[in-house]
């Protein structure tokens, strides 16, 4: 009986120490993203807030929130199943949502609290349309020749004046990490876990969509990077708990995001 019980103990143990190894980002074998389920917020309402997948990583939890300038927000919850797609409406959130978005939101990285994404706020000159970037129609001159609409020698003066009237400030908060900027809200709250997810404690990496083009990137903690291919409008990446998946949702038209997942191997 006791020779089983160590058995059974030794057999465990390699499985707990892949569990803890650190990804080798650069390196990771990333396969191309599966659709798992297209999401219209027509029809079940609000905004993607959270995504989170279950223990056992057969299932992922998307939470909306539908606020409309009422005084509380509505939350609505589902859970859709990785192998069909197939979704279920919930009362309430699972139970093992709560633990999973402490990590997957929080401020420091699960392997070192030290490791902590950096917040900033500024303020910036934000143009509805481009600002002149130089040429004589920049400065007023009239033009000499080449393009008749003024093209060859920069923005007209009636252009430069639209331009600076149009101009506002605004308030942008910033998040980076290991010198990579992995979030930025303006004139809006931070959301955390939006734009990021930390991996499990032991894989030391986080995933977030790169500013302006969406993009799924994976990075370590000395700033290693490797980009999910075939990804662009994403929110909301997130682990699964194993760290062998990794979801999000991809932007699909003006209401619509499609659920994706990849498997990644180290």
């Amino acid at each position: 009986m006791m020779r089983t019980y160590l058995g059974a103990v030794l057999l465990a143990i390699p499985a707990v120490l892949v569990a803890q190894t650190p990804l080798p980002v650069g390196k990771l074998t990333i396969t191309p993203p599966r659709s798992i389920a297209t999401i219209d917020m027509n029809k079940l309402k609000g905004e993607p807030a959270r995504l989170a997948w279950s223990p056992d990583g057969s299932q992922l939890y998307l939470q909306t929130v539908e606020r409309s300038g009422k005084p509380d927000a509505t939350s609505r919850h589902y859970v859709f199943s990785v192998d069909s797609g197939e979704k279920k409406d919930l009362q309430s959130q699972p139970e093992w949502v709560p633990a999973y978005w402490n990590v997957k939101s929080a401020q420091a990285s699960p392997d070192d609290p030290a490791l902590k994404i950096a917040v900033s706020t500024d303020q910036r000159v934000q143009r509805a349309t481009g600002a002149p970037m130089g040429g004589d129609l920049a400065r007023g001159a009239t033009s000499t020749g080449g393009d008749p609409g003024g093209a060859a020698g920069g923005a007209s003066t009636g252009e430069a004046i639209s331009a600076a009237a149009t101009a506002q400030n605004v308030t942008v908060h910033s998040m980076r990490l290991s010198g990579q900027t992995i979030g930025e809200f303006v004139n809006s709250v931070i959301v955390p876990g939006l734009t990021f997810g930390w991996a499990p404690k032991g894989r030391q990496a986080i995933a977030f969509t790169s500013q302006g083009s969406g993009r799924v990137v994976i990075m370590d903690p000395r700033g290693t990077k490797q980009e999910v291919g075939g990804t662009k409008d994403a929110i909301l990446p997130a682990w699964s708990q194993d760290a062998s998946h990794l979801a999000w949702l991809q932007k699909d038209g003006k209401k619509k995001f499609v659920l994706q997942v990849v498997q990644v191997t180290p």
